[in-house]
């Protein structure tokens, strides 16, 4: 039994970012004689950034065995992460968000500080980790949305033909430092059955996100459970899983609450030898109970849910 292992990493980055920002202008006439209003858009002033960031990252861990059947893992990192050339310099509409993003050339560079504490255990087929974590956040990038008040003035706008977001709501990058503490949880258990392997698993996982000025960081997942058995036996594989998902009341500002729902999922796939290649066959059924869930963290979970009760077959052929 090895006492103590360590794993000790560094990453250099040196990353450079070009990009324009045009902004658009409105020019409002009236001509007189035919008592009509015209409205075009002409392009405005485009100004050119090249940004440059120099991230340097740092990762440790330390794994400690305790027993035959117990280690401890420290974990420790320093993660420092470039704006992406999208939170910079993004000015327009974003169709699968249905928002007009508005990017910004001040962002600064993110730096994660991570530590993490696990437990693991694993004795003739149970099994079991439990993990801690807290990240604190200096300058997390986020994107906010205008106000409700704010978008009902655009889209009054919008309808005079004054409006240079196209009906979308308007949306800017943003940072604040921000802290991310959560727990994650699974317990299993193996069984030999009828010459093949049943796995039966309950695992768990939460987290909080708040700002320094104490409001929720938007579009955070929200706790969940998800019960999942599992039965191999030779090529073929039978899969079952429970998600349970709770409600999402811990919304940032602008967001609303996100009911809680369950998703039942069962896959069956058999694997064939073909000489040379193997054939990959499997039936498949999602939201079995046929629930109206909705992701919490799209935004456009109002719009759009998750795919009701599907089912379907799947071939997957590798030579």
């Amino acid at each position: 039994m090895v006492p103590y292992v360590l794993d000790l990493g560094l990453r250099l980055d040196q990353i450079d970012r070009s990009g324009s920002i045009t902004e658009s202008e409105e020019h409002h006439e009236e001509e007189e004689h035919h008592e009509e209003e015209e409205h075009h858009e002409e392009e405005g002033e485009t100004s050119y950034f090249d940004k440059s960031f120099d991230n340097i990252s740092f990762a440790a861990s330390l794994n400690r065995d305790l027993n035959d059947y117990f280690d401890i893992d420290f974990g420790f990192a320093v993660v420092e992460r470039a704006p992406s050339a999208t939170e910079l310099f993004m000015n327009g509409p974003h169709l699968a968000t249905q928002r007009f993003e508005v990017g910004n050339t001040n962002l600064a560079v993110e730096e994660s500080t991570n530590f993490e504490f696990t437990v693991n255990y694993n004795n003739e087929g149970a099994y079991s980790s439990f993990t801690m974590y807290r990240n604190s956040v200096d300058n997390y990038i986020y994107l906010m949305d205008e106000s409700e008040e704010e978008h009902e003035e655009h889209d009054e706008e919008h309808e005079e033909g004054h409006d240079d977001h196209e009906g979308l709501t308007l949306a800017n990058f943003m940072q604040q430092n921000a802290e991310f503490e959560g727990v994650e949880l699974q317990v299993g258990r193996m069984f030999e059955l009828a010459s093949g392997t049943l796995d039966l698993r309950y695992s768990r996982d939460e987290v909080s996100a708040t700002f320094d000025d104490g409001h929720d960081v938007p579009r955070i997942t929200p706790a969940r459970n998800i019960y999942s058995l599992a039965y191999t036996k030779d090529s073929m594989v039978f899969k079952l899983m429970l998600k349970d998902v709770d409600k999402q009341s811990d919304v940032g500002e602008g967001e609303t609450t996100t009911d809680g729902y369950q998703m039942l999922n069962a896959r069956l796939t058999k694997v064939f030898d073909l000489g040379n290649s193997n054939l990959s066959v499997s039936i498949f059924g999602n939201n079995l109970l046929d629930e109206v869930a909705r992701n919490h963290s799209s935004y456009v979970k109002s719009e759009v849910p998750l795919p009701g009760r599907n089912y379907g077959v799947k071939f997957n052929l590798t030579f």
